[in-house]
């Protein structure tokens, strides 16, 4: 029987274990760095535009194994609270914070996103990438994020839709390997989404994804593969891990080349604000 603890050992892991995990539980076994839509860049354009201060307090939905948070905190030196469900991504993701020296500066919590414990008007930003897609109840988690965020303060999201129409056996194959019912929602429904009485649209930009080759790809699970403490597994375990994890990884590809994600601040408002009527594009 799985350990269910924080600290697990590799050696505990049988080829069962290793079959029955989805990608987001792989994650935390391979240690994979897990960014939000855009990886660094767009932890640093929120960051900078919504004016976050060594004195600024953040909520991380879904911080995985770390990679945003950590990076904020160096960005910034802010107050991070960073909360996931699983607690195998959040021993490494503490474990990242230490190796960084930002680890008296983010607290990381085992904690549900749609039902959190932090009082009213706790944070200046509310950070949730795309997450807010994996959440099996995406409206509450939402209103979760509005109810605990300051007057004045962001919801720093980054949601990730398609493109280009995808097929129906490429959408199942990617909702079993995350174990959410994914819907080829287009741009327009995040937008709605996260449309809000108290919630002003302040800054949106999209972007799309580039198709990366499978030489890369591969060269990128090859190095993920090769890290020291994987040894552990024992051999049949270790075969497993690396025949699901590519897989998992050439499908990602497929998938996020018909997908484009926006980048989107909302600052909340003690009273309505009117909808920019005479927006404007930028002239390249």
């Amino acid at each position: 029987m799985l350990n269910t603890t924080n600290e697990v050992s590799l050696n505990e892991y049988t080829p069962s274990d290793i079959l029955k995990m989805d990608y987001n539980q792989m994650i935390g076994l391979v240690r994979e760095t897990n960014r939000p839509p855009g990886g660094y860049n767009t932890i640093f354009q929120l960051a900078q535009r919504a004016f976050l201060k060594p004195d600024s307090r953040v909520l991380e939905i879904g911080t995985s194994t770390g990679i945003t948070a950590v990076e904020l905190a160096k960005l910034v030196g802010c107050k991070i609270k960073a909360i996931d469900i699983n607690p195998v991504s959040l021993e490494e993701a503490r474990k990242r914070a230490m190796q960084e020296g930002v680890g008296h500066l983010i607290e990381f919590e085992l904690m549900d996103a749609s039902q959190t414990d932090y009082l009213e008007e706790s944070f200046d930003m509310v950070f949730c990438g795309n997450v807010t897609s994996l959440i099996p109840n995406r409206e509450k988690a939402f209103a979760e994020y509005v109810r605990v965020l300051k007057n004045g303060g962001f919801i720093a999201a980054a949601p990730m839709y398609y493109v280009q129409q995808p097929s129906d056996e490429l959408l199942k194959k990617v909702s079993d390997a995350i174990q959410v019912e994914i819907i080829p929602w287009e741009s327009k429904y995040w937008y709605d989404f996260f449309t809000h009485d108290l919630l002003n649209k302040y800054w949106y930009e999209d972007y799309s994804f580039d198709y990366i080759e499978t030489d890369t790809v591969n060269a990128f699970v090859d190095e993920i593969l090769e890290r020291d403490h994987l040894k552990s597994l024992c051999s049949e375990s270790y075969e497993i891990l690396s025949k699901k994890y590519r897989e998992y990884m050439l499908l990602f590809r497929d998938n996020l080349s018909i997908m484009g994600y926006s980048l989107m601040l909302l600052r909340k408002e003690n009273y309505k604000v009117d909808s920019e009527l005479f927006t404007s594009s930028k002239i390249s």
